[in-house]
């Protein structure tokens, strides 16, 4: 293998506004010991999983070893992925994010999702529901650019598809290791679903993190932390020094 080909790679997978902005200052502190590469979704094409997936898989490093991380919504796709593996995948690290539909209590609106409101809500409610904060003027603005830029419809579509999502069985069959970041004070994501993660998955380890649903936004510096260490556990990921 060439210096470039030998050198690790970290792929990330973005939140529920798909377009991968909100990694920037995750990427910065991480710096140069890694090779980082967002798959950003795309921003007026509603896609469900399963779809979401193939671009994913087709934007995978083909040449080096690498570690998937999935952010919140993009969770059920790394669990995809990583239990039917491509080459070079070593290792796989789910932040803020679950197997199986977070809120089966609300299995039943997955029908009526087509038609929530979700940019037209006040900030005040969508503070818990997008950022995982109660204050809402604590929300980054980068949050709110981001979801800006991406259609209604799809943020819609991308909520229907949670709802009725379950890649437990993926789940179970993964045979990588697989890094669990969680938030101390998640109000988006249930800790019940971390729970099921952590007794369905074979090979995981759970570090939970004091903040925000928003952990790699607010914790950035815990968080690289966090995944530098699991990284430099992994088979053939060489970082630079």
């Amino acid at each position: 293998m060439t210096e470039e080909t030998a050198m690790a790679s970290l792929v990330l997978l973005p939140g529920l506004d798909g377009t991968g902005k909100l990694f920037s200052e995750f990427v910065r502190v991480i710096g140069p010991e890694v090779a980082t590469q967002i798959v950003a979704y795309p921003k007026d094409e509603p896609l469900g999983y399963e779809e979401l997936e193939v671009r994913v898989r087709a934007a995978l490093p083909g040449n080096r070893p690498f570690a998937l991380l999935g952010e919140s919504f993009s969770g059920p796709i790394a669990i995809r992925i990583a239990a039917n593996p491509p080459a070079g995948l070593v290792g796989v690290i789910l932040c803020g994010t679950f197997a199986k539909n977070p809120y089966p209590l609300l299995g039943w609106a997955q029908p009526l999702a087509a038609s929530f409101p979700v940019k037209s809500l006040p900030q005040w409610v969508r503070a818990p529901l997008m950022w995982g904060s109660l204050k809402p003027e604590r929300a980054p603005d980068r949050l709110t650019r981001a979801m800006a830029e991406v259609s209604e419809t799809v943020v819609r579509h991308r909520i229907a598809a949670l709802l009725a999502v379950d890649e437990s069985e993926a789940l179970a069959h993964i045979a990588l290791p697989i890094l669990v970041l969680t938030a101390s004070r998640d109000l988006v994501i249930p800790r019940a679903a971390t729970r099921w993660i952590m007794d369905t998955a074979q090979n995981a380890c759970l570090i939970e993190i004091d903040g925000p649903h928003l952990l790699l936004q607010t914790c950035p510096e815990e968080c690289a932390a966090a995944v530098m260490r699991f990284v430099r556990t992994l088979p053939y990921m060489r970082t630079r020094s």
